[in-house]
């Protein structure tokens, strides 16, 4: 009885053992297959400079209303990933109304900016900082363009990017205000060919590009 009693414990840590061998085995296979790519490719693309078209969509929590959107070069909700633009290069400050979707932008620069307001044609050198509220920019783009110096009263080398403001109803069926900051014209655009310390990119056609 008693040896009955040794093979059965002793055939239930083998099972025990085959099964935890059968689970990590799994479990590694389910990592390398699914997850890991997907870490891997969300962290690679934290070092890809911006393009012309990219899109950062934002919208103000209802209980704070109050959110913040950067833009530097490493750090910020968009990283440009150009060594030519400052970390905090631009703030945008959105402060909700209290009883409607009517919004206070507040715009704050580090870094050499020119501004161009909504239904205006022409850029500005902009100041410390400005505001507007966010029905002008809704069909009308408030546009900025950013880099590290501004000669002559123009910008050689700069990033454009540009904000506006539209309406979408939440899964709950109310309308609520989305802001939509999109990257414009690159201009002479970014060389990824050549990388920095830091992992960040210079202004400059890449090699063989194809001219405009």
């Amino acid at each position: 009885m008693f040896l009955s009693i040794a093979i059965l414990d002793s055939f239930i840590l083998v099972l025990s053992g085959v099964l935890t061998v059968a689970v990590l085995g799994l479990g590694l296979v389910v990592y390398n297959q699914f997850i890991h790519p997907v870490i891997s490719r969300k962290e690679s693309d934290r070092f890809i400079p911006v393009q012309t078209g990219d899109k950062y969509d934002l919208v103000v929590d209802e209980l704070s209303r109050f959110a913040s959107f950067h833009i530097g070069s490493k750090t910020g909700n968009l990283a440009t990933r150009c060594n030519a633009i400052s970390e905090d290069h631009l703030i945008f400050q959105f402060k909700k109304s209290r009883d409607s979707e009517d919004y206070t932008i507040t715009v704050l620069k580090n870094g050499p900016t020119f501004y161009k307001p909504p239904r205006m044609e022409h850029y500005g050198k902009m100041e410390s900082k400005e505001s507007f509220e966010s029905y002008e920019i809704i069909g009308h783009p408030v546009e900025f363009r950013i880099s590290d110096k501004i000669a002559k009263e123009r910008m050689v080398n700069f990033i454009e990017i540009s904000l506006t403001s539209s309406f979408y109803f939440n899964r709950s069926g109310k309308e609520r205000m989305k802001f939509t900051f999109e990257v414009g014209k690159i201009q002479p655009g970014i060389n990824r060919k050549v990388r920095f310390r830091g992992d960040v990119y210079g202004f400059g056609k890449e090699e063989g590009a194809d001219e405009d």
